[in-house]
């Protein structure tokens, strides 16, 4: 896919990931909607990187603030060609202690946010039949890493996952999706608390937070890597190689346990969901059309 002239959106686009892959598509020619929470960041980014760009506010977690946000794009560029949902956030502790309210802003902002922005930007380029691409920013997190600490992060990650691979069965051939994988990357993470309705975390925990932080890969790295891999059409969009250890192990376990629970044989072949769906489909639209024809 050629990026130049395409217009893009960036979700989570004042900082991080967000920020490197707006500045990647403005260098490839794009347009580019830049969309935080914190519009007057988003302004000010946008201000920054010069023409081509703009800052919108928006909410990922409201529907009606995404709608807008399309609103809005089309109102300054046109509809979009390429959306990077990105926006996300973290918060650490053990699992079996986190609080509803940390589960909620959590799966708010990283699933359901995510969600309302390919749900909103993916109906209109199908309802318009015309060609784009949906890419996720997924995790490391997302394909077998995991993290003490990091449960509800991890289980975010994963849905992120698991909606981009029925994305990509359910829409049109003329939507392209990508689900991107980045493992540690320098960015403010740590500090995502300040923009939700938790606590924020004291002083040292920020401190060792963003010292984790730093030890990151470069935004621009993963940035680069994000649009090159939508150019190529790529649906798994990895860039830490210190991932591959636990997706291997993850397919590994995988593997041994259909082998000693459940190998495949004849019998069990009877209860391959597809062509379960396919069967039961073709009789049902048999029985309506004879029932037509009476």
């Amino acid at each position: 896919m050629q990026i130049s002239g395409k217009i893009a959106v960036v979700t989570g686009g004042a900082s991080g990931i967000g920020r490197a892959i707006a500045t990647e598509l403005l260098a490839r020619g794009a347009k580019v909607v830049i969309a935080d929470i914190d519009g007057a960041r988003a302004a000010l980014v946008a201000a920054e990187l010069g023409g081509g760009a703009v800052g919108v506010a928006c909410d990922v977690a409201d529907r009606a603030s995404v709608e807008a946000l399309a609103d809005a794009t089309e109102s300054s560029f046109g509809p979009a060609d390429l959306v990077f949902a990105n926006a996300g956030v973290s918060v650490s502790g053990p699992l079996i202690d986190a609080t509803p309210q940390a589960l909620d802003w959590i799966f708010g902002v990283n699933v359901r946010g995510t969600w309302n922005t390919a749900a909103v930007f993916a109906r209109r380029m199908r309802d318009t039949e015309s060609a784009g691409h949906i890419c996720l920013t997924g995790s490391e997190h997302s394909i077998g890493m995991q993290s003490a600490g990091m449960g509800l992060y991890t289980a975010t990650k994963q849905a992120v996952l698991g909606m981009a691979d029925v994305l990509r069965a359910e829409l049109p051939a003329n939507i392209g999706v990508s689900i991107l994988c980045p493992g540690l990357v320098e960015t403010e993470l740590h500090l995502s608390k300040r923009h939700g309705p938790l606590e924020q975390d004291d002083a040292a925990a920020q401190a060792f937070g963003g010292a984790i932080m730093a030890r990151g890969m470069p935004a621009a790295g993963i940035g680069r890597a994000a649009v090159e891999g939508v150019a190529r059409g790529d649906f798994l969009i990895v860039t830490h190689a210190t991932a591959l250890a636990a997706a291997e192990a993850r397919h590994a376990e995988v593997l041994a346990a259909f082998a000693a629970q459940a190998p495949m044989t004849a019998e069990a072949a009877r209860y391959a969901i597809d062509q379960i769906i396919a069967d039961v489909g073709a009789q049902w639209a048999a029985r309506g059309a004879a029932e037509a024809g009476q």
